[in-house]
Order: C-alpha cells, then structure tokens, then sequence
C-alpha cells in the first residue's frame, strides 16, 4: 500500500502530486490518456493578474498568482518566461471600467497607450510542466480507473492499487465516485502554436479577447477560444469556426500565418469560479442522517459526513496554471499537518445550497 493515489495529470493532479511528494509521501498517479491532455493540453498558460474591483475571487486569484510565479521562478525557471503581459481594453466601456479600477490593482503595472503592462506576469510551458512534475512519482498513463473502493480506512482502485488517500483532479471527466453536489459547467476551447512573419518582434504577451504570446524560440501561441455547449472541438479548431485568427490580427500584426499545431480541450468551471479542493461531504449519508437541511435548516459543517480521506482538486476554469500550486500546497497542508484549505474552494460550501434544492 502506498501513501496517496491521484486520478488525474492534468495541472491540478501534477501539481498535487508534487507538492505531496516534496513531504515524502509516496504518490502514484493513474491518467486514463496522456499528461497534461485535455484541457490543460489547450491552455495557453499565461499567468496574469485580475483588473477588478475588491473582491474575495480577485484576492484569491492574485495570491495565487504571486504564489505560482515564485513556484515556477523556484522549482522551474527554465520553463517559465516571465516578460510581462499588456492587456488590452475591449472597447470604449471597458476602457473605462478599467480606469475606474485602477486604484484597485495589486500587482506591478504601468499604463502604455490605451493598455496596460504587467512586468511580472508571464507564461509556462504546459506540458514540460506537468511531466516536471510528475518525475518523482510513479506514473500510469492510458489507465482507466473503472472502481473504487473505501474498505478499512483503505482506498482500492481496480481491486489492484490501494492507498490511505485517494485525491481527484479529473478535470472535465466526470468524477469516478458520484458527487452531484459539485455542480459545474464546461467552457470548450482551441488554441494554435503559429509562426507569422512579425513574430520575433513579440516580447511580451498581449491580451485583449484572447491572448497572443512572446516569441517562444520557435513559435508564438495564440488563444484560447471560450465556447459554451457541446461541439465539436477538434473541427472547430482545423476550421477557426470562432476566428481565434480574426481575432488576433485585430490588435497583432500577423502576416504570412502558419498553423503548426492545435489543441482541444474542455475547461471545467464551478459557478462561482472558485476551484473545488478539499474533502467532498458524503451527500446521501448527511441528508439521512439531517434531512431537516433541505428545508434550510443550518447544520454546522464540522457535522455533516465526510468521505474519508478522499479529496478532490478540480474545476480550475481558464486559470489552472496559476492555481494549481496554490491549491496543491493548500491540499499538501492539509493532508500533512491538518491545516485548514482556503474556505471559499470547500466542498461543504456548495453541498449547502445543493441540498437546500433537494426537497
């Protein structure tokens, strides 16, 4: 038996994996396709900061940020290019929306004509990440996981791998143990790694709709699309149905434009867009054990009924790269010396109003 099974080498699994690792804590990671497909796969991975006004999200998104750059400047600095952002207003009402939050930003910044430039935001490579991640752990890609089973304080997987903790990070792919109060939708996307005749001048990325990259020694990238509903994503992307292109020449010079390669893959975000990560509440065994709470009763969560050290780490959204390590050290924290995760990405928060519909 080993200390911690993952389902998942997406970003969230990857780094979860890791910072488990760094506690000695012996992982074994099982991914039903490659690392880092999907969604992780179609990321651009840029890294940038949130314009807003205050909020609970924005401040978690900028700690994580500042987190995640230190990170990768850390553990992975080859793979991280840090040249800054300039974002782009996307017209004249966001333009003043923008201005109004200016006193509001908590990152390095600096207005450039109608924009505005991070200094210290930047880009990862997506998939060097996660197989750099993935190095000191035991790894089974093209594995699918078809039972689980919690028996002893023992979780089983496939009657072949056992482990104390059992950890999720499946992404868009449904959960292998039901969990209905996890609501969340999926957001469809493409991107493309191009070459086009200006592309050497690009020493920075830029963001307006969608984000265009610096010059990556040999190819800039460009996206990624956001697309509501089901399709068909990898025609999509060989046709530009949504003009990713269009859209990038509108605020980018790019002449003589080459497509070299694309990526599909479905994001998953939760309504809130707060990732979920922690432990998930038994929901069938706290509605009969409190049936009172679908009537809005208040059970205090330290009561409701815990799937035993069973964790999940998803629904990341179009910002994986920049929470993952966040979360994944929130998770290792928690696992290793039973320090408290964030209470915004809880589980239990959203079992409450889910269960409140259950009537």
């Amino acid at each position: 038996m080993i200390d911690v099974i993952i389902v998942g080498a997406g970003i969230a699994g990857a780094s979860t994996a890791f910072a488990l690792q760094k506690r000695d804590m012996r992982v074994l990671v099982l991914e039903k396709d490659s690392v880092c497909s999907g969604s992780s796969a179609a990321a651009g991975a840029f890294l940038s900061p949130k314009i807003s006004k205050p909020s609970a999200y924005k401040n978690y998104l900028n700690s994580a940020l500042a987190y995640s750059l230190a990170f990768y400047e850390r553990y992975f600095p080859d793979l991280l290019y840090k040249k800054g952002l300039y974002k782009l207003p996307l017209d004249s009402e966001d333009s003043q929306r923008c201005n109004s939050y200016e006193p509001y930003i908590d990152f390095p910044w600096e207005k450039r004509g109608e924009g505005y430039f991070f200094p210290e935001a930047g880009l990862i490579l997506p998939d060097k990440l996660c197989r750099e991640l993935l190095k000191e752990v035991t790894l089974k890609e093209f594995y699918e996981v078809s039972k689980i089973v919690h028996d002893g304080n023992v979780w089983y997987v496939n009657d072949t791998f056992s482990a104390k903790y059992l950890i999720l990070a499946t992404g868009d792919t449904p959960e292998p143990i039901s969990l209905p109060s996890l609501k969340s939708k999926k957001i469809g996307g493409y991107r493309y790694d191009v070459t086009f005749r200006e592309m050497r001048e690009h020493r920075h990325n830029t963001h307006k709709d969608i984000s265009v990259s610096l010059f990556l020694k040999e190819h800039i990238i460009v996206g990624a699309t956001h697309i509501r509903g089901d399709i068909a994503l990898e025609k999509a992307a060989e046709q530009d149905t949504f003009h990713l292109l269009e859209k990038a020449k509108r605020f980018t010079p790019m002449t003589s434009v080459k497509i070299l390669q694309h990526y599909t893959g479905y994001r998953r975000f939760s309504f809130d867009y707060f990732p979920f990560a922690g432990v998930p509440v038994d929901e069938r065994a706290t509605l009969t054990k409190y049936p009172y709470i679908r009537t809005g009763a208040k059970v205090p969560e330290k009561q409701y009924i815990y799937h035993p050290n069973l964790y999940i780490h998803t629904a990341l959204g179009s910002r994986g790269f920049v929470f993952a390590p966040y979360n994944a050290k929130m998770l290792a924290d928690a696992i290793c010396d039973a320090i408290p995760i964030q209470r915004e990405l809880l589980p239990a928060l959203r079992f409450r109003k889910w269960a409140r519909k259950q009537r």
